[in-house]
């Protein structure tokens, strides 16, 4: 993975907010109100990780895992900046995994979110979710005495929650799909209510000239806002 500068998720995560509504709603409704009732122009986050985040690769020769990552980032209404730091990540085969440039074990990764629409896990119910766009991203792990490179570039679409109320806490969830790199969510409604299906979401490469494999991010995350915020559903 590219320095995952990115992935909760975190998201990756990463937090956000947004006003999500049905998909016959008009394109022009706010994506997040305030406690006065309007959109407000800008608001920051930063979160945490509640679960150890995992990314899996099809066919891939080892699972990468990081037990924490800190998130920052910026919303302007629907899309902004997001950093992801990713500390103590490691392989379910041992061994240390650190971006280029970094730390020891830790993987810094950067991105654009942006606040769609989208539904509640396999259920009808609509909710919010933030679209993580991930910067080309390179880290390297240590498997079994053998130093691999990973690139990890994509999009992850991760499920926010609570919906219609004011909250300054929400919680982001990536899921992964029942097979290895299949990921758990992949389609959202764009801003003009038009059904939309990633085409390819994360990919993967181990090491420089091999091909790019579908990916997979699971974890939850902890948010908060710098004020009180509705996702409207």
């Amino acid at each position: 993975m590219h320095r995952p500068k990115l992935l909760a998720c975190a998201l990756m995560a990463v937090s956000a907010v947004g006003v999500v509504v049905s998909a016959s709603a008009l394109a022009s409704s706010p994506a997040f109100l305030d406690a006065a009732g309007t959109e407000p122009a800008a608001f920051k986050f930063t979160g945490h990780t509640a679960t150890t985040t995992t990314l899996q690769i099809l066919e891939g020769f080892a699972e990468t895992k990081c037990p924490e990552i800190l998130i920052e980032g910026e919303l302007t209404f629907r899309l902004g900046p997001f950093h992801l730091h990713w500390h103590r990540c490691t392989t379910n085969l041992g061994g240390t995994c650190t971006g280029l440039g970094d730390e020891s074990g830790l993987i810094l990764a950067l991105g654009t979110a942006h606040l769609v629409r989208d539904k509640l896990g396999s259920g009808a119910e609509l909710g919010a979710a933030i679209l993580f766009l991930v910067e080309h991203l390179h880290f390297t792990c240590v498997v079994l005495g053998s130093e691999h490179l990973l690139l990890v570039l994509g999009e992850v679409l991760c499920l926010v929650a609570p919906t219609n109320a004011l909250a300054k806490q929400f919680t982001l969830k990536c899921e992964k799909g029942a097979k290895v790199g299949d990921p758990g969510e992949t389609m959202y409604w764009n801003e003009a209510g038009t059904l939309v299906e990633i085409p390819e979401g994360l990919l993967a490469s181990e090491d420089e000239g091999t091909a790019y494999k579908m990916s997979a991010e699971n974890g939850k995350a902890d948010a908060e806002t710098t004020e009180n915020v509705e996702i409207m559903a």
